[in-house]
């Protein structure tokens, strides 16, 4: 019986209540027959059960949970309370054609995706994707070179088209595609690099509701076209690395408001009331500008701050921070909507514009280089007090950004910044 078979019959057997809320996982036969499927992952389980036991039942439980939803998807099973029959059927058709294509592709994907997270769970794609090729984890399955090089990259860059959705990142992330020498192979044949982008959409809706809390809407199909269409228009210029890069630039131009509407939630509930329209979000972030900035006239014009002072936002990729950006705009990190009568705090615009200034003042000798900004010493949100909220304000901001360090990533020709919230929880 082929893996794939065997994995369904597994999972079949296993219901999403008992997956959420198990708390003998690990001493289920169904742990043990995962891992009878995949005996390679053994020892990378137990180094990561030793090294943090919450993180690794998390994990285990998303991995889990990912195949269900897949394999519900694929017989057309799945439901979903705010997802129409009709988004479904299209979700599951994507699902199937992919399959159809090479059924081992997905799951392996699934399956391998955030082992890194065992070890380092800020870089956990790159790290899954190291382990990989260190420990030649996809050996042992009967698929061509080509494709173990497209579940590798997939795996590597699985943050990408969830990211810029969420507007944590920006079109401008595909520079680092363009400079990963492995992954010209994918990049040269219009197949290869189709099916890439095809696989990293359909992968994020699985990994998205592979976690229990995580609700989409019917609106994400139609923006998930729209990024995976700009995806593939991109990597289409190829090998015209300039044409590329300035593609996604204007792409990331366009999505400015888009992106900084990311921390109010745009990206889950516009339109799923009538007032929560784009116009909405939006005006909410217009409306926070009209307080006093500091160094800037009041009633700033959107369009000349947008154009004059938040130009260098296209190379800035936020690194796990919706958290801090959500309360950086409304004091709090929750995942309900906004209220129409709800205000935000210009913070979040002073954020992004000393963040601008201080990126455009570092790359004066480097103006192609994108930046992942990295936020470090904060606790996990749910301890975030009024202390904390009242500490951020233009100058702790300020002090912030200027005081972050940075390194220079080699091989990728990235920058890393470093913005460290310690002093004020200290």
């Amino acid at each position: 019986m082929k893996i794939t078979e065997c994995l369904e019959n597994l999972i079949s057997t296993i219901d999403l209540e008992w997956i959420d809320n198990s708390n003998e996982i690990t001493n289920s036969r169904y742990y043990h027959e995962l891992l009878l499927l995949f005996p390679n992952l053994h020892e990378i389980f137990e180094e990561g059960w030793h090294e943090d036991k919450f993180e690794f039942l998390r994990t285990l439980r998303h991995i889990f949970r990912s195949f269900k939803i897949y394999f519900l998807l694929k017989n057309n099973k799945f439901v979903h309370n705010t997802l129409s029959m009709s988004s479904l059927q299209t979700i599951s058709k994507k699902v199937n054609d992919q399959a159809i294509e090479n059924e081992l592709i997905l799951p392996l994907i699934l399956m391998y995706h955030d082992i890194g997270r065992f070890y380092d769970k800020e870089n956990h794609p790159y790290q899954s994707y190291l382990l990989i090729n260190d420990r030649e984890l996809l050996a042992p399955y009967d698929i061509s070179d080509l494709d173990k090089l497209l579940i590798s990259k997939i795996i590597q860059y699985h943050l990408l088209f969830a990211t810029i959705y969420t507007g944590e990142s920006t079109f401008y992330g595909i520079y680092s595609l363009i400079n990963d020498n492995e992954f010209f192979k994918l990049l040269s044949n219009e197949k290869s690099r189709n099916i890439f982008i095809d696989l990293l959409e359909i992968f994020t809706y699985i990994d998205i509701l592979g976690y229990s809390y995580a609700v989409i809407y019917d609106h994400y199909l139609k923006f998930y076209d729209e990024v995976n269409y700009k995806l593939k228009s991109l990597l289409g210029f190829w090998p015209d690395k300039n044409l590329i890069l300035k593609k996604a630039i204007e792409y990331s131009h366009e999505w400015i408001e888009w992106r900084i509407a990311g921390a109010l939630r745009i990206f889950q509930f516009i339109d799923t009331q009538l007032y929560l329209t784009k116009d909405f979000f939006i005006e909410k972030i217009i409306e926070s500008t009209h307080e006093p900035i500091e160094g800037m006239t009041e009633d700033l014009d959107w369009n000349v701050l947008k154009n004059n002072y938040l130009m260098n936002t296209w190379k800035i990729q936020i690194k796990y921070g919706l958290g801090i950006l959500m309360l950086l705009a409304l004091g709090k990190f929750y995942r309900g909507p906004m209220r129409e009568d709800e205000k935000i705090s210009n913070n979040l615009i002073i954020f992004w514009i000393l963040l601008s200034k201080e990126i455009a003042k570092r790359s004066i000798k480097d103006k192609e280089s994108l930046w992942n900004v990295n936020f470090i010493g904060l606790p996990n949100w749910w301890k975030w007090d009024r202390k904390f909220k009242k500490e951020l304000n233009y100058n702790s901001i300020n002090y912030i950004i200027k005081n972050s360090f940075q390194d220079f990533d080699i091989n990728k020709k990235e920058f890393n910044l470093y913005l460290d919230f310690d002093s004020i929880f200290n």
